[in-house]
């Protein structure tokens, strides 16, 4: 595959916010074999690749088992959040193919939920509340488009040990096979977004809530398009998102609504990922960008007074970060009541553009951050859309995980990708591909424990 064409096929991915299958690094080349493995797990099952081309061929784990249904709960209930709990694990049970898997992976979460049981794939991507002893405070948090609750793994433990209780949610079409998201809608979405936050705002005291991109805005929408009473403005200490959707970066993205009419999939893959979908449905983009379509600046209208912290990359190939600062703007300019230091925009880049310069009076913005005495330092060129919320020590995304995200590639550079003993991680930059044919889309944070210093900061400075 030439490097133009591997551009070309990472755009497309982009611009239908795939938001990309995460990846990660160290895997030995001789890990690497022909023979099926009667040990199946979800770390071994990274490690054949004639076996990972019959799954994609075979479409495997694309399609729910007994066919696609629907979540068995009512998002327009108040029902209590551990019953929805109970729903959305006895979904992914029924209808996700890998969900009994034995998966050898232990978080800190996991160990929190479930202490040294043998864990399985429904375990680790289920939606979750961990209480907080001492808490101060909780948080939401609401994953991206083909993605699961298991990207929130290492923040969730991050918030417990700071006193704040963690909920995360599981979107409606995820968490079982990406088959489900053939026909979603995104008012399936906004439904579910909806009943965690009006239930987050009834059951605790102080508030906060999260998302990674589609997640984001998610979390945009609903403050937008939804007034708060007075008891709910006082709850709400704050808003945390990380490669928030804002705008999808390539300008065809109104197209995947079209697209969807004649194809279900824009791109079929072995998904072996576990946590997340690497297939994915053309209807999926499509929704995802008339959800944006609800959050353009000229859009908000009620955003007043609530303070925010934004991760976002310079670079990022899925959201257009022009579009995202379009929209910190508009959000600040309705926020006059409120100090500016109290808003954190950490902005990964290797300069400051001209349009965050000009917004440097109402933007607190940390542009250098160092990387120093970590042996993947030098193998990182830059922050991906995917990478904010894993550490580095993430045992399935991290430095030394069990996966990596090539799937922007084919042929012998997907497989170089997968099997290369010298790495080189970063976002799908047109740029970083003609430099490195086989780069692995970068999906931790080398400045993880750096973002969590100052979400501390943020945390102390909105709870007073």
């Amino acid at each position: 595959m030439s490097v133009n064409t591997t551009f070309k096929k990472a755009m497309l991915s982009a611009f239908v916010l795939s938001a990309s299958a995460f990846s990660t690094n160290v895997f030995a080349a001789n890990m690497f074999t022909t023979k099926a493995t009667s040990s199946l797990n979800c770390v071994t099952i990274n490690n054949d690749l004639a076996q990972i081309e019959k799954f994609k061929q075979a479409g495997t784990y694309r399609f729910a088992k007994g066919g696609v249904q629907r979540i068995n709960f009512d998002f327009a209930s108040s029902k209590p959040f551990q019953d929805y709990l109970a729903a959305a694990r006895a979904h992914i049970n029924a209808q996700n193919p890998k969900a009994s898997m034995p998966c050898p992976i232990s978080t800190p979460t996991s160990k929190r939920l479930y202490a040294d049981k043998p864990l399985q794939v429904v375990d680790l991507i289920t939606p979750f509340e961990l209480k907080a002893d001492n808490e101060k405070a909780a948080v939401l948090l609401i994953h991206g488009l083909t993605d699961s609750p298991y990207l929130f793994h290492d923040l969730a433990n991050s918030f417990v040990e700071q006193g704040i209780s963690v909920r995360t949610l599981l979107l409606p079409g995820h968490g079982t096979a990406a088959e489900a998201l053939v026909d979603i809608e995104q008012a399936d979405w906004r439904q579910a977004a909806s009943y965690a936050i009006k239930s987050m705002l009834s059951d605790f005291d102080n508030v906060y809530l999260g998302g990674f991109s589609t997640g984001g805005a998610l979390v945009v929408d609903y403050l937008n398009h939804n007034t708060l009473n007075e008891t709910e403005q006082q709850k709400l200490k704050g808003v945390m998102l990380w490669s928030p959707a804002s705008e999808a970066k390539a300008g065809m993205a109104w197209a995947a609504k079209y697209v969807s009419w004649f194809t279900d999939y824009l791109d079929e893959a072995a998904d072996i990922d576990f946590a997340k979908y690497e297939s994915f449905p053309a209807n999926a983009g499509a929704q995802v960008h008339a959800l944006m379509q609800q959050i353009e600046p000229k859009k908000l209208k009620g955003l007043r007074n609530i303070q925010f912290f934004v991760v976002a990359s310079e670079v990022d190939q899925t959201i257009e970060t022009d579009a995202t600062v379009n929209m910190l703007a508009r959000w600040h300019a309705q926020n006059s009541a409120v100090q500016a230091q109290d808003r954190f925009v950490y902005y990964y880049a290797d300069k400051v553009e001209e349009q965050l310069n000009a917004l440097s009076n109402s933007l607190k913005t940390v542009t250098t951050f160092s990387c120093a005495g970590q042996v993947y330092c030098d193998h990182v060129l830059d922050i991906a859309h995917t990478s904010p919320t894993n550490a580095p020590s993430n045992p399935h995304y991290g430095w030394q995980g069990s996966y990596r995200n090539c799937e922007h590639l084919t042929g012998d550079l997907f497989a170089s990708c997968k099997t290369a003993r010298a790495v080189t991680l970063g976002e799908l930059t047109e740029a970083n591909l003609e430099t490195t044919p086989n780069l692995q889309r970068l999906t931790f944070n080398p400045y993880y424990e750096q973002m969590l210093e100052q979400m501390q900061v943020f945390v102390e400075s909105t709870l007073k």
